[in-house]
This record gives structure tokens, sequence and C-alpha cells, in this order.
């Protein structure tokens, strides 16, 4: 019986998207107010999860602290080099 052919190793797929750039994550999250119908956008915190019930916030708008749902979370990638030159 023959060998089994030795193949290169593939690339990681995150180096070859990004190009080895220096570039790093920066998640968000989105939180709604069910009083005033409006949401805003903050630094991601651990334990954030999609529907879940924010207690310990208040609304921006309304400065109300109850009836605080997150509906989205997110990340960027941003290059830390452009955002220190602002």
């Amino acid at each position: 019986m023959s060998e089994e052919p030795q193949f290169p190793p593939i690339p990681d797929i995150g180096e070859h998207v990004l190009g080895k750039s220096k570039k790093e994550p920066r998640e968000y999250t989105v939180v709604k107010c069910e009083n005033c119908k409006k949401d805003y956008s903050r630094p991601f915190k651990v334990g954030d999860y999609v529907f879940k019930e924010v207690t310990n916030e208040e609304c921006p708008f309304c400065k109300k602290k109850d009836d605080l749902n997150i509906i989205e979370i997110y990340s960027e990638w941003i290059n830390p080099k452009k955002e220190k030159k602002k």
C-alpha cells in the first residue's frame, strides 16, 4: 500500500481576511427602552445577551430604570492606530 499524500497546512481564514492587520474587535450592546420606544448603544458588558432585561441602568432619554431590554449585540473591527489620532 502506498502512503497517503501530505497536504500543506491550511492557513487561518481570519489571518487571510484581515491581512494580519492590527485590528481589534469592539463589542457593543443595543438597549431599547419600552417607555419612550428609543434605543441606544453602549459598550458590551460580560453577561449581556439578547432579550435580557436590564435592571441596573437608566434610559438616557427618559431617565427611567425599568423596561429596558437588550435587542442587539454587534462588534466592529477598529484599528487602534487610527483611533488614537482622533
